[in-house]
């Protein structure tokens, strides 16, 4: 009894000593929503304690989708979060639209043009290169392009690691939203299938996937698209992009509840314990031909693993409402 009790103190120990998780975001603050959605969650996560979240990247450029996360990271008091964007390539982002916030929140950015702001890869590894080895977990949900430019790249003035060494030295687990089970196509993973091809294939840490099948049905956003009109962006981008309760129904792509939930369960399954929500089947995705097509391939035996139904999906919904919905614990620098 006495070894035991024993046990049961040090477990406990060591789990306050490891601290909130050290996260960078990785997003492509496209044209869909559900990555401000997955950014306020970060943020309410950080002000509970629960993670530290140390840059935010994207891999769209020439867009105003870096003044998007700017004006999220403003709102919740962390106004100087180190950020960065795919420089002279990848895909354009929602234009001079930006959720319809950039005027609203004019002077909460600092970058009207990505392209403006540091590089991603660099500022990859920056970061990675000041964390303690082990410790840092990627959440992706976007193309893979930031991931394979930061594992092709050079040792420099943050490390003399190569990037592949610098993440398998320094990133705990990716998780990564992409793909379509058990095989199809893609946005995130066909954007830049070669890209993905490479960081599936050469990532050097487990990663985890949460499909496009395992968020589409969590629908999320209609509580905080319906909190009352104040300064809040993540409650303006959902009341902006989100459509009217009558106009939705069981056939619609949106639902009561509001939007599909792809970027969102990613967030819960980088913070938090896995098993607290989902379960997991091992294997791995890869990429076929030169279409953009994946495969999952399953495999016990597989450090990888895939996110499947655990707690209810509208369960795991209300858990993302409730941190979409929380109030900042930081009053907004303005």
């Amino acid at each position: 009894m006495k070894n035991f009790l024993m046990a049961v103190a040090v477990c406990a120990a060591l789990k306050v000593a490891a601290g909130p998780v050290k996260v960078i975001f990785d997003t492509d603050m496209y044209t869909d929503y559900d990555d401000i959605g997955a950014l306020a969650m970060l943020h309410a996560l950080a002000d509970a304690g629960e993670c530290e979240l140390l840059a935010v990247v994207q891999s769209t450029r020439g867009n105003t989708g870096l003044a998007v996360v700017e004006i999220v990271n403003r709102y919740y008091g962390r106004p100087d979060l180190l950020v960065g964007a795919l420089h002279d390539t990848g895909v354009c982002g929602p234009g001079a639209r930006g959720f319809n916030l950039l005027q609203k929140y004019e002077g909460w950015y600092r970058y009207a043009d990505s392209s403006q702001a540091p590089d991603a890869t660099e500022v990859f590894r920056k970061t990675l290169a000041a964390q303690p080895d082990g410790s840092v977990v990627v959440c992706a949900v976007d193309f893979m392009t930031n991931l394979r430019r930061l594992l092709e790249s050079k040792g420099d003035q943050y490390s003399p690691l190569d990037g592949r060494a610098l993440v398998a030295k320094k990133v705990k687990k990716a998780v990564i939203m992409a793909c379509s089970y058990p095989t199809g196509k893609e946005h995130n993973s066909a954007g830049d299938w070669e890209a993905s091809k490479i960081t599936f294939d050469q990532w050097p840490t487990p990663i985890v996937f949460s499909d496009w099948q395992y968020g589409r049905y969590i629908f999320t956003g209609r509580v905080v698209s319906e909190l009352p009109d104040t300064r809040n962006p993540v409650r303006d981008a959902y009341a902006y992009r989100l459509p009217p309760r009558d106009k939705v129904n069981d056939t619609t792509y949106d639902r009561l509840a509001g939007h599909p939930s792809w970027d969102q369960t990613a967030i819960l399954a980088a913070v938090r314990e896995l098993d607290r929500y989902f379960n997991t089947e091992r294997g791995t995705y890869r990429m076929m031909g030169t279409k953009g097509e994946n495969e999952w391939v399953a495999d016990e035996s597989s450090p990888n693993c895939r996110l499947t139904v655990k707690m209810s999906k509208e369960d795991v919904g209300k858990v993302i409402d409730e941190l979409m919905a929380r109030p900042p614990k930081r009053a907004a620098v303005r």
